[in-house]
């Protein structure tokens, strides 16, 4: 998303990303209203919504069905294979960006030096769009705090889309939810770590799992049953991200490499695609590089931060149960 809004502003732009072909990536995401709108802004909104599941309404029900609370939203639940697969065919077809894959990135300088597997490339702006785990966080001064939460999810995508998820489940186990994604798919997840989920889990136990959670809630079984094994899931283990400052010299931090969060309210990626455009904005103001970095730190940290802090009471309360 950034290389193309950046290209857009007519900068020349290099995308060195270390995975060597691009594949299936990730089980599902929710498209909240702000990230759709930068897909708006691309002209690419109603490409990927072609093969996603709108949802009008969010509906929270604990474990015996009865309703929590309910919200209404404009939100689109969308392969995460299938967004990326539409944002790499728009970088592919913009001559401004020139796409390296297979470069594995090893380290970036505040003087727009960036050290990865062919040498050095040289910028006037290095973004940083490496995730929670971030290489070139580590190589600046961001003041980076990287916190374990303690708390895991499964994730997985099953055959089928009338399975009645579409929602959250808020269970002893902790939280259950997904929804049909619009192509004869359903995307799930579950959290991991009360004690015996978190068992079956770290020994691949998908049988125990399944067990685990058809005892906490019925409706589960009849989406636990359609994996077809422990390797086709997703174990996120979930950290949260916070830094003291955003850039470093002309290096610049976008996405989880800056704020990594609880997936609760859905916001991780929304929130990443939402940095690309206010960087841009920004970028196509005046003055120099270091004090568009400066505007952008100054209007995005603050809304995330409270965003993150969001997630995390949310995630507390689900908890409560």
């Amino acid at each position: 998303t950034t290389a193309l809004l950046l290209a857009r502003l007519g900068m020349a732009v290099t995308l060195l990303e270390r995975v060597a072909r691009p594949a299936e990536v990730g089980a599902g995401l929710l498209l909240q209203p702000n990230g759709r709108a930068v897909l708006a802004g691309l002209g690419l909104a109603e490409e990927v919504a072609g093969r996603g599941h709108r949802i009008a309404r969010a509906t929270v029900r604990d474990a015996a069905g009865a309703t929590v609370f309910t919200v209404r939203t404009e939100s689109l639940a969308v392969r995460r294979s299938h967004l990326l697969a539409v944002l790499l065919e728009a970088v592919e077809a913009d001559p401004r960006i020139e796409s390296r894959f297979g470069c594995e990135v090893f380290a970036a300088r505040g003087d727009g030096a960036v050290d990865h597997a062919g040498g050095t490339t040289r910028g006037d702006l290095v973004v940083a769009a490496d995730g929670a785990r971030s290489v070139l966080r580590t190589h600046g001064d961001f003041g980076g705090v990287v916190a374990d939460t303690g708390t895991t999810y499964v994730r997985g995508l099953v055959d089928g889309a009338g399975l009645g998820l579409e929602g959250e489940y808020w269970t002893p186990l902790g939280l259950f939810g997904g929804a049909p994604l619009g192509d004869g798919t359903t995307y799930f997840y579950a959290s991991g770590h009360a004690p015996a989920v978190a068992r079956a889990i770290a020994t691949g136990d998908l049988p125990a799992f399944r067990a685990e959670w058809a005892g906490a809630l019925a409706s589960s079984a009849d989406v636990l049953d359609r994996v077809p094994g422990f390797d086709t899931l997703l174990v996120n283990h979930v950290t949260r991200v916070d830094c003291g400052r955003w850039a470093d010299g002309c290096v610049v931090l976008v996405g989880d490499a800056a704020h990594a969060m609880a997936p609760t309210l859905g916001q991780g990626a929304n929130s990443a695609m939402v940095d690309a455009a206010v960087l841009a904005v920004e970028l196509a103001g005046a003055g120099h590089v270091t004090d568009a970095l400066r505007r952008y730190t100054e209007r995005r940290r603050p809304r995330v931060r409270g965003v993150q802090d969001a997630a995390d009471r949310l995630a507390r309360m689900s908890a409560l149960t």
